[in-house]
Protein backbone atom coordinates (compact mmCIF):
# COMPACT_ATOMS: atom_id res chain seq x y z
CA UNK A 1 0.00 0.00 0.00
CA UNK A 2 1.03 3.61 -0.95
CA UNK A 3 1.84 5.82 2.00
CA UNK A 4 1.03 9.20 0.99
CA UNK A 5 2.67 10.93 3.50
CA UNK A 6 5.80 10.45 1.66
CA UNK A 7 3.77 12.45 -1.09
CA UNK A 8 4.63 15.61 1.02
CA UNK A 9 5.42 18.33 -1.23
CA UNK A 10 3.20 19.33 -4.36
CA UNK A 11 4.25 21.68 -7.52
CA UNK A 12 2.72 24.82 -7.52
CA UNK A 13 0.23 23.11 -10.50
CA UNK A 14 -0.70 20.55 -8.36
CA UNK A 15 -1.56 22.32 -5.72
CA UNK A 16 -4.03 23.66 -7.70
CA UNK A 17 -5.34 21.08 -9.18
CA UNK A 18 -5.88 18.98 -5.93
CA UNK A 19 -7.78 22.74 -4.95
CA UNK A 20 -10.43 21.93 -7.80
CA UNK A 21 -11.67 19.13 -5.77
CA UNK A 22 -10.68 19.69 -2.24
CA UNK A 23 -9.92 21.85 0.90
CA UNK A 24 -6.49 22.69 2.34
CA UNK A 25 -7.90 21.02 5.64
CA UNK A 26 -8.13 17.76 2.86
CA UNK A 27 -4.67 18.31 2.08
CA UNK A 28 -3.12 18.06 6.17
CA UNK A 29 -5.28 14.45 6.47
CA UNK A 30 -3.96 13.16 3.15
CA UNK A 31 0.13 13.96 4.28
CA UNK A 32 0.39 16.20 1.33
CA UNK A 33 1.74 19.68 2.01
CA UNK A 34 -0.21 23.08 0.50
CA UNK A 35 2.64 25.89 -0.27
CA UNK A 36 -0.24 28.56 1.03
CA UNK A 37 0.87 31.79 1.10
CA UNK A 38 -0.82 32.36 4.58
CA UNK A 39 0.52 29.69 5.84
CA UNK A 40 4.46 30.91 4.36
CA UNK A 41 4.11 34.42 4.51
CA UNK A 42 8.01 34.88 4.48
CA UNK A 43 8.45 32.33 1.25
CA UNK A 44 9.19 34.12 -1.94
CA UNK A 45 5.53 34.55 -4.15
CA UNK A 46 6.85 32.30 -7.17
CA UNK A 47 7.48 29.16 -4.28
CA UNK A 48 3.54 29.72 -2.99
CA UNK A 49 -0.28 29.45 -3.60
CA UNK A 50 -1.09 32.69 -3.18
CA UNK A 51 -4.49 32.51 -0.83
CA UNK A 52 -7.04 35.25 -0.88
CA UNK A 53 -10.54 35.86 -0.49
CA UNK A 54 -12.45 36.89 -3.47
CA UNK A 55 -16.09 37.50 -4.15
CA UNK A 56 -18.74 36.17 -6.86
CA UNK A 57 -21.12 37.26 -8.89
CA UNK A 58 -23.59 35.47 -11.23
CA UNK A 59 -26.24 37.23 -13.41
CA UNK A 60 -27.88 34.80 -16.29
CA UNK A 61 -29.18 37.25 -19.32
CA UNK A 62 -29.37 34.93 -21.79
CA UNK A 63 -31.00 31.51 -21.34
CA UNK A 64 -30.53 29.89 -24.61
CA UNK A 65 -28.24 30.31 -26.34
CA UNK A 66 -26.29 30.68 -22.79
CA UNK A 67 -24.96 33.81 -22.00
CA UNK A 68 -24.12 34.71 -18.76
CA UNK A 69 -22.51 37.71 -16.40
CA UNK A 70 -19.01 36.19 -14.19
CA UNK A 71 -17.71 38.24 -11.89
CA UNK A 72 -14.90 37.50 -8.61
CA UNK A 73 -13.44 40.33 -7.19
CA UNK A 74 -10.54 39.90 -5.17
CA UNK A 75 -9.92 43.66 -3.55
CA UNK A 76 -7.07 42.40 -1.72
CA UNK A 77 -4.96 41.85 -4.74
CA UNK A 78 -6.68 44.50 -7.16
CA UNK A 79 -8.05 42.47 -9.41
CA UNK A 80 -11.45 41.40 -10.92
CA UNK A 81 -12.37 38.80 -13.13
CA UNK A 82 -15.05 39.44 -15.70
CA UNK A 83 -16.81 36.84 -18.45
CA UNK A 84 -19.59 38.74 -20.09
CA UNK A 85 -22.25 37.02 -22.63
CA UNK A 86 -22.66 33.41 -24.40
CA UNK A 87 -20.13 30.98 -23.86
CA UNK A 88 -18.31 29.03 -26.88
CA UNK A 89 -18.98 25.48 -25.33
CA UNK A 90 -21.90 24.20 -25.15
CA UNK A 91 -24.47 27.10 -25.85
CA UNK A 92 -26.86 25.13 -24.45
CA UNK A 93 -26.39 24.26 -20.84
CA UNK A 94 -29.36 22.90 -18.71
CA UNK A 95 -27.42 23.31 -15.31
CA UNK A 96 -25.50 26.82 -15.96
CA UNK A 97 -24.42 28.45 -12.83
CA UNK A 98 -27.15 30.19 -10.65
CA UNK A 99 -26.99 33.99 -10.15
CA UNK A 100 -26.06 34.66 -6.91
CA UNK A 101 -24.23 38.27 -5.68
CA UNK A 102 -21.13 38.48 -3.63
CA UNK A 103 -20.84 35.18 -2.74
CA UNK A 104 -17.64 35.02 -0.39
CA UNK A 105 -14.89 32.26 -1.89
CA UNK A 106 -11.12 32.13 -1.83
CA UNK A 107 -9.29 32.75 -4.63
CA UNK A 108 -6.07 30.30 -5.03
CA UNK A 109 -3.24 32.12 -7.44
CA UNK A 110 -0.01 30.62 -8.53
CA UNK A 111 2.70 32.76 -7.25
CA UNK A 112 1.93 35.77 -8.32
CA UNK A 113 -1.08 37.92 -8.89
CA UNK A 114 -2.24 37.33 -12.42
CA UNK A 115 -1.01 39.53 -15.47
CA UNK A 116 -3.46 41.85 -16.88
CA UNK A 117 -5.54 40.83 -19.88
CA UNK A 118 -7.32 37.61 -21.30
CA UNK A 119 -7.83 34.23 -19.56
CA UNK A 120 -9.31 31.19 -20.30
CA UNK A 121 -11.62 29.38 -17.71
CA UNK A 122 -13.90 26.53 -16.94
CA UNK A 123 -16.96 26.86 -14.40
CA UNK A 124 -19.00 24.36 -12.67
CA UNK A 125 -21.55 24.37 -9.80
CA UNK A 126 -22.19 20.99 -7.79
CA UNK A 127 -25.18 20.40 -6.50
CA UNK A 128 -26.70 21.49 -2.70
CA UNK A 129 -26.61 17.78 -1.00
CA UNK A 130 -28.93 16.54 1.14
CA UNK A 131 -28.52 15.18 4.51
CA UNK A 132 -29.30 11.67 4.71
CA UNK A 133 -30.68 12.47 8.79
CA UNK A 134 -31.81 11.42 11.14
CA UNK A 135 -29.00 8.99 11.38
CA UNK A 136 -26.60 11.41 10.94
CA UNK A 137 -24.96 13.21 13.69
CA UNK A 138 -25.91 16.71 14.21
CA UNK A 139 -22.90 18.96 12.40
CA UNK A 140 -22.87 21.78 14.92
CA UNK A 141 -26.33 23.40 13.90
CA UNK A 142 -24.81 23.73 10.08
CA UNK A 143 -27.02 23.08 7.57
CA UNK A 144 -26.32 21.86 4.00
CA UNK A 145 -25.15 24.53 1.53
CA UNK A 146 -28.51 26.27 -0.20
CA UNK A 147 -26.90 26.49 -3.84
CA UNK A 148 -23.84 23.84 -3.54
CA UNK A 149 -20.21 25.02 -4.30
CA UNK A 150 -19.02 27.03 -7.20
CA UNK A 151 -15.43 26.16 -8.60
CA UNK A 152 -13.87 28.10 -11.44
CA UNK A 153 -10.27 27.12 -12.74
CA UNK A 154 -8.52 29.84 -14.79
CA UNK A 155 -5.82 28.85 -17.16
CA UNK A 156 -3.24 30.28 -20.00
CA UNK A 157 -2.34 28.49 -23.30
CA UNK A 158 0.53 27.05 -21.39
CA UNK A 159 -0.54 26.17 -17.93
CA UNK A 160 -3.58 26.38 -14.99
CA UNK A 161 -3.30 29.75 -13.15
CA UNK A 162 -5.98 30.22 -10.58
CA UNK A 163 -8.81 28.58 -8.83
CA UNK A 164 -11.88 30.49 -7.28
CA UNK A 165 -14.15 28.13 -4.89
CA UNK A 166 -17.00 29.68 -3.35
CA UNK A 167 -17.00 28.70 0.96
CA UNK A 168 -20.05 26.47 0.88
CA UNK A 169 -18.62 22.99 2.09
CA UNK A 170 -17.93 20.43 -0.05
CA UNK A 171 -18.77 16.65 1.73
CA UNK A 172 -16.01 14.47 0.88
CA UNK A 173 -15.61 10.41 2.21
CA UNK A 174 -12.13 9.16 1.96
CA UNK A 175 -10.01 5.80 2.61
CA UNK A 176 -8.18 3.44 1.05
CA UNK A 177 -8.60 0.64 -1.63
CA UNK A 178 -6.93 -1.33 -3.95
CA UNK A 179 -6.42 -1.22 -7.42
CA UNK A 180 -5.93 -4.98 -9.63
CA UNK A 181 -6.31 -6.35 -12.66
CA UNK A 182 -9.33 -7.18 -14.48
CA UNK A 183 -10.19 -10.95 -14.55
Amino acid sequence: MANVATLEHLSLGDALAFLLVHDPEDAKRLGYHLPLKSQHPDKAAEETVHDVKAYLTVRTTKKYPLEQSITVVAPDIGRTFTHTGPYPWPPYNPFPLQDTSDRVGTLYLRGTIPDLGDSGFVAQQFPRYPLLAPQLPDFGGVDPPRLGRVVIDFWTSARITAVFKTDEENYVSGGNGVWTPVV
